[in-house]
């Protein structure tokens, strides 16, 4: 608890229910179509990777099966594995249940919500000040990191639970019982949803904060130590479920130790847009605001109001959390430099591990974090008798300098522009900064110094609406909406695409490279238009298997034959596309219609010659003209000494039937022969003939085939994946005793 306390008079905000009220109305004044069912969101990854694949888990859901294989992208893909489908966060079962999209834009605005309490019930239990808990709250959601996130539904569910595990671990170290319950229940939540990154963070900030507690002697190492341990422990038991999948996809995915790129690093002069958001921005084709060089996160913008406070605790409040959150806001910052700064390159050398993630600029999300707790620190000397002066003229000369700032950011930017620069909107836009940060400052005196209860609630309104706009103007409206009816099924008919088993699509690689740099002015004929085109992830809304896809983590080999489609200037692949079973292609006039392939063969063929080569000459065996995907097989060396098939014209495969995890067929050969299935290899892949198990070698490079005896036989393929199995037993035991654990701990309480 903080040095200071606050009697609870007119003077303080509102508590916990009063701030949730005011919060849920402002978002429900900024996305009312999301509440009501009329609007979606649908803005780059939201609409065409994250919304689809909730709508293939949501589908799974109703069929009443567990999404553990999509085989829909990507030839065959893990999906439970995968990062971001959040199949075992408990409250996914809310858009599981409920209609989509409505269910799913409800769902993200109500990880807001969360995040917003409990940044406010964080700063409350640091500075014992509600004023100062409200403006860190309401900072936290209304930032450009925080919304940029909104493409990512399972960003939003981290980040919502963020603020309460650094609250609970803060008081389960000096307290125990519940709260680490209570700890280890948000950590499970985070690992459950599949964000490494933001979790990593996450954990730094309780490092940091852990040696701090330390240190002032506000917990003992044993007691901190131990309670963390039990937290990390006990959420890793609970998530088992969901990481062993991924620990096993990761390790036999194509990202590797070497994976990552600085690419999307904050630029070198990026640091200026924490006060000038559109210095070096251009407008795409949509009308919308992006940084030069750096596209993955819309905005990072976190209010100058907030910024001005942040440096003023940094300078005038004495506590070490103080310190802490200041270092840690300058490691964000210098880490999201990338290649740009000196960090980020230094500790990629030191930490090969983090070469299994991607943008440097996530780091920007850490100072959302930071920063608005620095806020709150500040707040309370703001209005104290002994701090109020001092604090006001350092308040006031780090405001000066912020506007003086601004005018030389849009001086230089003006001097030495980018190409597409927009000078003349930066300029009006920095002018509307400034007038904010005038405003927020003129708020915060008001509240400070007036003495009659009126003119202080009206300050805290004037606080509040100065934030939001400063936020909602700062850049392009942030998260629009469409129409809700572009989300629904049935826009390609049955009769232009196959379904899984009919074979699968091809988009062709002057397609796909139109298709990720539209140039469509208007956001609904873009977006329908992707749609038409079963871009990126938007198959899954139709059902429609695809050669390609939008699945973070590819089977590794997979990935190897993908490539030899997609590469720069790769050559056609006609015989490879037919082994593929590709029936329907990207029509040559038009991205959004499709032209038949009546060469593409069935997903699953019989009585090929196996031919036996290494990894390297399969590739190159691909994609020679000569390759005869319905004469031969390549497999893998070692299968050699196992193999006896030989070629078998006469073979049959009849009565096939496809399942998204089970794929059975009747066959019959004079001799041995080799069963070919045109997807994905992967060792959850279990074969039976005739009941008996039989080994399924990789085939073609990443794709699979058995071998089946000479005679009439029943085969079975089936999804069988032992990391998952193993997974649910360890979370089974686990969620036993963290309940037991927690009926103790309350019934103590």
């Amino acid at each position: 608890m903080s040095k200071w306390a606050f009697d609870q008079d007119s003077r303080q905000w509102p508590g916990p229910l009063g701030f949730g009220g005011l919060l849920a109305l402002l978002l429900a004044a900024v996305y009312p179509g999301i509440l009501l069912g009329t609007s979606t969101f649908f803005l780059r990854d939201y609409g065409v990777l994250g919304y689809p694949f909730i709508h293939f888990a949501h589908e799974s859901f109703w069929r009443g099966e567990l999404p553990l294989w999509n085989p829909l992208s990507n030839c065959g893909a893990p999906f439970l594995a995968q990062w971001g489908t959040m199949v075992f966060y408990p409250f996914s079962l809310f858009y599981l249940g409920l209609p989509l999209p409505w269910s799913l834009g409800v769902f993200c605005l109500a990880h807001l919500w969360l995040g917003g309490q409990g940044m406010r019930a964080l700063a409350e239990y640091w500075t014992g000040h509600r004023l100062a808990a409200a403006v860190a709250g309401l900072a936290f959601v209304f930032n450009g990191a925080t919304l940029s996130c909104m493409e990512w539904p399972n960003y939003l569910v981290v980040l919502g639970w963020m603020p309460w595990l650094v609250l609970w671990l803060e008081k389960a170290w000096r307290e125990g019982g519940r709260y680490t319950w209570l700890a280890t229940a948000a950590a499970t939540f985070q690992l459950l949803v599949g964000v490494p990154e933001l979790v990593m963070l996450t954990w730094l900030i309780v490092a940091v904060l852990a040696g701090l507690a330390i240190c002032s002697g506000e917990g003992s190492a044993w007691g901190v130590g131990k309670r963390s341990l039990l937290t990390v422990a006990g959420a890793s038991g609970l998530a088992a479920v969901q990481l062993l999948p991924f620990f096993e996809l990761a390790a036999r995915s194509q990202r590797g130790l070497g994976f990552a790129t600085a690419k999307w690093a904050m630029q070198s002069w990026g640091w200026g847009n924490l006060l000038v958001p559109l210095q070096h921005n251009y407008l795409n084709f949509q009308a919308h605001y992006y940084q030069n060089g750096q596209e993955f996160l819309l905005s990072y913008y976190l209010g100058a109001g907030m910024l001005v406070l942040a440096v003023t605790a940094i300078l005038t409040v004495r506590q070490p959390r103080v310190w802490a959150l200041a270092a840690l806001t300058l490691v964000a910052l210098l880490m999201a430099l990338g290649d740009n700064g000196f960090l980020y390159p230094l500790l990629r050398k030191t930490l090969p591990v983090l070469g299994l993630a991607r943008y440097p600029i996530k780091f920007a999300i850490l100072a959302a974090f930071t920063v608005p707790l620095l806020a709150a620190m500040v707040i309370p000397q703001l209005e104290a008798a002994t701090e109020k002066r001092r604090t006001w003229r350092v308040l006031v000369v780090c405001g000066l300098m912020a506007l003086g700032g601004m005018a030389a950011i849009v001086w230089w930017s003006g001097r030495h522009p980018l190409p597409y620069d927009q000078l003349e909107a930066c300029g009006k836009n920095t002018l509307v900064r400034g007038a904010c940060l005038l405003l927020f400052v003129a708020a915060l005196a008001l509240w400070a110094f007036a003495r009659i209860p009126a003119m202080r609630g009206l300050s805290q309104g004037l606080l509040v609406a100065v934030m939001l706009t400063d936020i909602l103007t700062h850049t392009s409206w942030p998260n629009p909406v469409l129409d809700s009816s572009v989300m629904a099924r049935g826009l390609v008919p049955a009769s232009a695409a196959p379904r899984w088993g009919e074979g699968r699509i091809m988009i062709s690689p002057e397609a796909e490279d139109l298709l990720l740099r539209s140039k469509v002015p208007k956001y609904m004929d873009d977006f329908l238009g992707k749609r038409l085109a079963l871009w990126s992830n938007l198959n899954l809304l139709e059902g429609v298997p695809k050669l390609n896809g939008s699945s973070t983590l590819q089977v590794g080999e997979q990935a190897e034959v993908q490539k030899l489609f997609y590469a720069t200037n790769a050559p056609p692949l006609p015989r490879l596309a037919d082994f593929l079973s590709v029936t329907r292609e990207t029509a040559s006039n038009s991205v959004v219609k499709w032209s038949r392939r009546d060469s593409g063969m069935p997903l699953v063929t019989m009585g090929q010659a196996p031919k036996y080569l290494d990894r390297t000459n399969t590739l190159r065996a691909l994609q020679t003209p000569d390759f005869e995907p319905r004469r031969v097989v390549y497999l893998p060396l070692e299968a050699q000494s196992s193999v006896r098939a030989s070629p078998a014209p006469n073979a049959r495969v009849e009565n096939v039937r496809y399942g998204y995890h089970r794929i059975e067929a009747d066959t019959g050969a004079d001799a041995p022969a080799m069963l070919v299935i045109a997807q994905s290899h992967y060792p959850a892949w279990k074969a039976e003939v005739d009941g008996k198990e039989t080994p399924i070698w990789r085939a073609n490079h990443a794709f699979q085939a058995l071998e089946v005896p000479a005679g009439e036989h029943h085969v079975v393929i089936a999804y069988r994946d032992r990391a998952f199995r193993f997974g649910a037993g360890l979370s089974g035991i686990s969620l036993v005793v963290f309940l037991g654990a927690g009926f103790r701990c309350w019934r103590k309480a």
